[in-house]
This record gives C-alpha cells, sequence and structure tokens, in this order.
C-alpha cells in the first residue's frame, strides 16, 4: 500500500510538473506573439512613411491608399494627411486637390492614379515625385526652388516655378502643357524644354515632340471646380 501511495504521489508530481512547463509554455508564446505584434506594428509605421501633405478638397470619391494597404476616402473639403508611399486615386466623375508641405498644387481629373516618392541626391537634395499611372493632373509649384517631378509610363517632366497639365493616354502617351514656366520634358531618347503656351506628346520609343503653340485654357478647364 505504502509502495502504492508512493508512486501515486510521483505520478501527481510529475503531472504537476508537466502541467507548469504547459503554463511556461504558453506564457512564452504570448510573449513571442506580443513580441511580433509589436515589431509589426513598428514596420507599418515606418512602412506610412513620412507626412508630405494633405488633401483639401474631392469632388466625388478621392481614395488614399496607404503603404500598409488600408484605404482611407475624402469626400469634399477637409484635410486628409497624406505620406510617402501614398497611392492616391479618383473615381470616375471624380476630381480630387492636394497640397505639398512646400506648397505644391496638385489637382487629380477623374479615373487618375499616382504614387507619392521622392529621391534624394547629395547635389541637389530632395525632389518630390509624383508617378503618374493614369489619368490627368494639373500642377503648380508656386514660387521658389520646389525640386518636383511627374513620372509618366513613357516620360518625365522635371519642374521649378511652373504650372502644367499633363495627361496620360490609355496608351501610355503623355500630353504636356506648360500653362507658365519651363518644363523639362525627357523620355529614355533625350529632353525638350517645353515652354509657356506650348504643348509637346511623349510617346514610347520616341523624343518628346517639338513644343507647339497652344491655347491652354480648354486643357485646365477641368480644374475650375475643385479649386473653389
Amino acid at each position: 500500500m505504502e509502495q502504492n501511495g508512493g508512486a501515486m504521489k510521483n505520478v501527481r508530481r510529475i503531472i504537476g510538473v508537466q502541467q507548469e512547463h504547459g503554463r511556461i509554455r504558453v506564457m512564452v508564446a504570448f510573449v513571442l506573439v506580443l513580441s511580433l505584434l509589436l515589431v509589426w506594428s513598428v514596420v507599418l509605421a515606418s512602412a506610412q512613411g513620412t507626412q508630405v501633405g494633405t488633401a483639401q478638397n474631392a469632388i466625388g470619391v478621392l481614395v488614399v491608399v496607404r503603404a500598409d494597404g488600408i484605404e482611407n476616402r475624402l469626400q469634399g473639403k477637409g484635410s486628409l494627411q497624406l505620406f510617402e508611399g501614398d497611392v492616391l486615386r479618383t473615381e470616375p466623375a471624380s476630381q480630387a486637390l492636394i497640397e505639398f508641405k512646400d506648397g505644391v498644387q496638385v489637382a487629380l481629373n477623374e479615373n487618375t492614379s499616382f504614387k507619392i516618392l521622392s529621391r534624394w541626391e547629395k547635389v541637389k537634395g530632395s525632389t518630390r515625385i509624383v508617378r503618374l499611372k493614369q489619368g490627368e493632373i494639373w500642377v503648380k509649384t508656386g514660387e521658389g526652388p520646389k525640386p518636383f517631378e511627374v513620372e509618366t509610363p513613357v516620360a518625365t517632366a522635371a519642374v521649378r516655378e511652373t504650372e502644367f497639365n499633363m495627361k496620360v493616354q490609355e496608351d501610355g502617351q503623355s500630353v504636356l502643357t506648360v500653362i507658365q514656366g519651363i518644363v523639362e520634358f525627357g523620355t529614355a531618347f533625350g529632353t525638350c524644354p517645353i515652354r509657356t503656351s506650348t504643348v509637346s506628346f511623349g510617346v514610347r520609343g520616341k523624343r518628346c515632340t517639338k513644343p507647339a503653340p497652344a491655347d491652354v485654357k480648354p486643357a485646365i478647364a477641368w480644374t475650375s471646380a475643385v479649386l473653389q
């Protein structure tokens, strides 16, 4: 009987130890999961990037897709923060107006999509980049040195103290209309200076076309409502 009692005590002791080890494993797993969640939150915060401006007005709907995939929307006037890496998209019959921290204004026509990026160079410093995938934008940089570029599937427009309109056709062809100032309009085959009240076309596999005189008012007529 004493042997049986001792054996039962040993069994209970073993079970107790196993239960304690089980509790420890659960606690360790919980700590690991919590640590991973904290690390992931830091990664997401870093992915969101630096605030670069605000969306100020939307006729219809402006969709902003963050680096972590979360979507925010603006309807009407407001102040929706924008960050490096954000993708902005307007829906059909929608327009929007955003302003970067340095005062550069960008209006989006309907069915437009672009990503906010930047490039830093030791000599030039930081250049704000709008990578225009499709649609149409109006840009006004205002006074002062504000390095700014618009990239399209076939061309790049580098500007300073300029107002212009850029439209990407369905085939990728890019139409640049300069309202005021000079825009360095380039493709892989060379760069052309496009001046006030002229238009140029960027086509895949070719240099941009020679700037032609243009009535700029029709090109920016679509901006009148969203700029109010």
